[in-house]
């Protein structure tokens, strides 16, 4: 696993599996992905389109690469996203997300398209009262000939406390 200093440990824990707390709606996705890689180990968007992905999508939001992941570009923001965080993130930068949270959403997903891996990150949101959520980050590539030049980024609320 790709580490990155800029990675924020205090504000977003990195996990190599989903934790037991996970909503169980983030394994079912990630079965998902995995099961829909092409020869090179990335799904396209010709699988990872609405009409298979419409039992998460008010979950997801989708991300683009920009000048090979300098920046990530909100293309879509899923409504249940919206209703977590309070806010409607759909055509802003990554940067400006973590400009405003304190987050390493930028370094994390520059190692998701490097290393063609999910990451998966547990957090705490403050809007609307306090929630422990799960976020999975999914590379994907937007042509099957080409690039990982996406991110699709998956959060829900943790369904349980994990124990301690």
């Amino acid at each position: 696993m790709v580490k990155d200093e800029n990675i924020k440990p205090g504000l977003e824990v990195s996990h190599d599996d989903l934790p037991a707390s996970a909503a169980p709606e983030l394994s079912a996705l990630l079965k998902f992905w995995r099961s829909h890689k092409d020869r090179a180990g990335i799904p396209s968007r010709l699988v990872m389109e609405p009409f298979q992905l419409v039992a998460w999508l008010g979950h997801l939001s989708i991300y683009e690469a920009l000048d090979g992941g300098r920046d990530f570009r909100n293309r879509l923001e899923g409504t249940s996203v919206v209703t977590l965080t309070g806010e409607d993130w759909t055509g802003r930068m990554a940067s400006a997300v973590d400009q405003r949270f304190g987050s390493s959403l930028v370094p994390a997903m520059r190692i998701v398209i490097a290393t063609g891996e999910v990451a998966i990150h547990t957090m705490k949101l403050y809007q609307d009262g306090y929630k422990d959520v799960t976020r999975l980050l999914l590379p994907v590539r937007s042509r099957p000939d080409g690039p990982i030049d996406q991110v699709f980024l998956a959060l829900y609320v943790d369904s349980k406390r994990a124990e301690k």
